[in-house]
């Protein structure tokens, strides 16, 4: 992001009136501007669960895995 003039002039009215260099006021002004971004998180998005019943087989035993997807 570029800075206009007329923002690039406030920074430097804010240094003037605070007694600091415009890059300590700069700095700051950056760091205000991200901790307030960090503080702005979405919710945890869930994912819908559903109940799928007893299961019907056992996934681990390879021999009835391949008996019931040769049947």
């Amino acid at each position: 992001m570029i800075l206009e003039d007329s923002s690039l002039e406030g920074i430097r009215d804010l240094a003037r009136k605070q007694g600091k260099t415009l890059s300590q006021v700069a700095n700051e002004l950056m760091v205000e501007g991200l901790q307030r971004r960090k503080t702005k998180r979405r919710p945890n998005f869930k994912l819908p669960t559903f109940s799928m019943g007893k299961p019907r087989l056992n996934l681990g035993d390879r021999n009835a895995l391949e008996a019931l997807m040769d049947s």
